[in-house]
């Protein structure tokens, strides 16, 4: 890739953006160098090995390490996201509307006798005119049920 106005950054620019010495204005412009080159991003690497030893160890890993979990998202976190302003999940969002909902339609097929129909006898006779059977009927309507509930 081409990087017009900029030139080839040398070793010292790497290592005054190591050591954190260099402008603001410099690093960013470094730090879009590493995501758009590959030969610098090589140079930088390099550079970060020559100094490792060079570089200040943690001083409490055990801190770092809780710093790094605290910073990833957890469960609770994720319920944050799916929640709306106010921190609130929308009302249809919740399990136990969709288990309500679940209920609500098998008490409409039991209401309306559709169980009945899907006893043993039903199910393995056909219908003589080719019409499909009671069974058919019932899994049709319960796809396009949910295919109309589906967002």
């Amino acid at each position: 890739m081409s990087h017009k106005g900029r030139s080839k950054p040398v070793t010292q620019d790497w290592v005054e953006y190591i050591q954190g010495s260099c402008s603001p204005e410099k690093a960013a412009s470094l730090e879009s160098l590493l995501l758009e080159d590959d030969s610098a991003l090589a140079a930088y690497m390099q550079v970060m090995n020559d100094m490792g030893p060079n570089l200040p160890g943690l001083e409490s890993k055990q801190r770092f390490i809780d710093n790094v979990m605290d910073a990833l998202p957890s469960d609770d976190k994720e319920a944050e996201l799916g929640a709306n302003e106010n921190g609130r999940r929308r009302w249809y969002e919740h399990r136990m509307f969709h288990y309500a909902v679940a209920a609500c339609i098998t008490l409409i097929f039991l209401s309306a006798g559709w169980f009945d129909k899907l006893g043993p006898g039903t199910l393995q006779k056909a219908e003589p005119s080719g019409q499909p059977t009671y069974g058919e009927k019932l899994v049709n309507v319960t796809t396009g049920w949910l295919d109309r509930l589906k967002p």
